[in-house]
């Protein structure tokens, strides 16, 4: 028996090191030998959710809590591996629980806390994690949040304090770094906001987020936002997304460009045949042209903005894919909408390369665009979206055999109460006219 405590000593000491794959086997080792000890049984879910397999990190939570179904600890396991696999009903369920065995457990609080702004319940979600920091107020996983939450609310500066102790306590959480970075970009202190990414960037070289956070605030602009950055931003808003850009932010690109078309093409030319949502989103272009088209693909490279787009039942088909990567595929369109993506791809004209492949003769895209008059391609604003002169929009589309079609300029969206300038534009493949 000594030997099996020596050896989940060192299988302990060994997780705590993230030597995962050497704890794992010494864990599994104990198992074979004790297999109904709970303590095994927790340590071999946590090492198995921190390798990435949560199927065998499930199992081996639900055996824990079958052995102790009244420690709060073993349903809190449970729901961190829920969450990890996307079961957010299921990972609720599981921390609701555990908050209802052990009331002020700071960690469930948190963690019901958190999963519950993510599901858009969050006054409560607030609710639970200030909680959890007046029980523990050097908690740093909780202050990052409860920053997180009062950044998005617009409190710039509580949020600040807060992510700055945070920080303090926790000087190489990668994820605070970031969130505290945001912060000060959003407060223009860009000088402390690269100190910071800089910080980052020292502990982790190849966070892509950090980097295109710290060139858009540097006059950098790359040719595309990195995908990391573009599926970490979305997958965060997403609960929060419809209601946020049409109500606070007054957005209504979809709706405008789908007038447009109305507007534009006579009755004849309508349904499309097939129509393409780039970077669907929720599905707010979706609403906008669903009954103008018989079939309707969306594709997007957020999982929980495709999650929200699938409960409105508006596409035929939705792909968690990136844009010039399904474009490769032998399928064609008659309609491309492309409303508030050229923000975050860049430049233009491999996204119209990739469209004329694809497009069928007359072919129209619907896209929208940040303006700028400061150059003459496209830039990367300290937002951490791209605008675009729109000449060299029209240019890269004729270069592709996109002529235009119709063009109004159209107030994108606030940012900081202000209204950002911006065009609307209709292309057609070949710049062939209308019968």
């Amino acid at each position: 028996m000594q030997d099996l405590h020596n050896l989940f000593t060192e299988a302990v000491s060994l997780h705590q090191r993230r030597e995962l794959v050497e704890a794992e086997k010494r864990y599994r080792k104990i198992h074979h030998a004790l297999p109904e000890n709970i303590n095994v049984l927790a340590n071999l879910g946590i090492v198995c959710r921190d390798l990435g397999k949560l199927a065998e990190a499930e199992t081996y939570c639900r055996k824990t809590i079958a052995f102790a179904p009244d420690d709060p600890d073993q349903h809190l396991n449970l729901g961190a591996v829920l969450e990890a696999r996307n079961d957010t009903a299921g990972a609720r369920l599981a921390y609701e629980k555990a908050l209802e065995l052990a009331p002020s457990h700071p960690k469930v609080l948190n963690n019901l806390g958190k999963l519950l702004h993510q599901l858009g319940v969050t006054a409560r979600g607030l609710e639970l994690i200030e909680q959890a920091v007046r029980i523990e107020p050097n908690y740093p996983q909780a202050l990052n949040n409860l920053g997180v939450m009062h950044s998005e609310r617009g409190d710039l500066q509580l949020a600040g304090k807060l992510l700055e102790k945070s920080v303090s306590l926790d000087p190489d959480n990668v994820n605070t770094l970031y969130n505290l970075a945001g912060v000060y970009n959003g407060q223009n202190n860009f000088t402390g906001a690269k100190t910071i990414l800089n910080r980052l960037l020292a502990i982790e070289p190849d966070h892509q987020p950090a980097r295109h956070m710290f060139a858009a605030i540097s006059g950098a602009t790359p040719p595309s936002a990195p995908r990391q950055y573009v599926e970490e931003i979305f997958d965060k808003y997403a609960h929060r997304f419809d209601v946020h850009l049409e109500k606070s932010l007054g957005y209504t690109a979809p709706a405008a460009l789908a007038a447009m078309v109305r507007d534009t093409l006579p009755p004849t030319a309508l349904p499309f045949a097939a129509a393409l949502d780039l970077g669907c989103g929720t599905g707010l272009s979706g609403a906008a042209f669903k009954e103008m088209t018989k079939r309707l693909a969306g594709i997007d490279v957020s999982a929980q903005m495709l999650a929200k787009a699938r409960e409105k039942h508006l596409y035929d088909r939705l792909e968690h894919a990136e844009i010039l990567d399904f474009l490769k595929q032998e399928e064609y369109y008659d309609l491309f909408i492309v409303a508030d993506v050229l923000v975050y791809l860049g430049d233009p004209q491999p996204l119209f390369s990739a469209i004329a492949a694809r497009a069928k003769e007359k072919s129209i895209v619907a896209c929208s665009i940040e303006q700028t008059q400061d150059v003459e391609g496209f830039v990367l604003l300290p937002s951490g979206r791209y605008a675009h002169n729109p000449p060299y929009l029209v240019a890269c589309a004729a270069a592709a055999g996109f002529a235009v079609l119709g063009h109004q300029a159209h107030r994108i969206r606030k940012e900081n109460g202000q209204w950002l300038a911006g065009d609307l534009y209709l292309f057609i493949k070949s710049g062939a006219g209308l019968r």
